[in-house]
């Protein structure tokens, strides 16, 4: 494994960071921080920032590894189900269904449906203004005059 060099003032900087977000998970607020870290309230916004920010981009990296992990999984479950499905086991193409639905989404496959209300845009429907509405009404044995 290969060492990273780190400077003495970006290693403090980092411990304050983690120092900071403990706190903050804590339910501290940035003076409360600042004060007892030893910085300023704007420093402590800053050092919450910046913690926040290195955390979205783990969890961005380790998210595209996630979904590609299950992708192959899912692959990995296809391949046993498929040949079942192909001769005609319905429990069998109901999962490889279910399968290829759960693919789609992970991989962002599936359009949008697109709606629109009535009279909502320039490609909705019109709106009906006059309508004929027909009711039948029985005699019930009287007459009609």
């Amino acid at each position: 494994m290969k060492r990273i060099k780190t400077s003495p003032a970006k290693t403090r900087r980092l411990e304050l960071q983690a120092k900071a977000l403990e706190l903050r998970r804590g339910g501290a607020g940035f003076v409360e921080i600042g004060e007892k870290l030893g910085v300023g309230k704007s420093t402590a916004h800053r050092l919450i920032e910046a913690s926040m920010a290195d955390a979205r981009a783990q969890i961005l990296a380790s998210v595209d590894e996630l979904r590609a992990e299950e992708v192959s999984r899912l692959d990995g479950m296809l391949a046993k189900l498929y040949p079942k499905a192909a001769e005609g086991d319905v429990q069998a193409i109901d999962r490889v269904v279910k399968i290829g639905e759960r693919r789609a989404k992970l991989l962002g496959l599936d359009a949008p449906v697109r709606t629109a209300l009535q009279g909502g845009g320039e490609d909705a429907p019109a709106i009906v203004t006059e309508s004929k509405v027909m009711f039948y009404m029985p005699n019930n044995g009287r007459e009609q005059a």
